[in-house]
């Protein structure tokens, strides 16, 4: 059976905002050429998005780097050292 997804690009939802968010965004979108309060919507949460898996992945990094023994840690360093040695010698050519 299809879905709503497969027959529309776009779905409506609606959100209830302050009124002084609405003006701030009526009026960036009275600055820009064609643009309109869906759009902007939709770009800063896209933004909004992509900042929330940036810091997860960077949470997860940190973890796995925390959670690495002295031993790990000492040869970690020593691939670093050694992958910074190749690449200066590639810049250097």
């Amino acid at each position: 059976m299809p879905t709503l997804l497969e027959h529309s690009s776009k779905l409506k939802v609606t959100v209830t905002l302050s009124p002084d968010l609405v003006r701030e965004i009526d009026a960036i979108v009275g600055d820009a050429k064609g643009g309109s309060r869906s759009q902007l919507v939709e770009e800063a949460l896209r933004r909004w998005l992509q900042d929330q898996a940036r810091k997860e992945l960077e949470r997860q990094t940190e973890a796995y780097y925390r959670s690495l023994s002295a031993a790990e840690r000492k040869e970690d360093r020593q691939w670093t050292r050694a992958a910074a040695r190749s690449a200066k010698r590639l810049w250097d050519e």
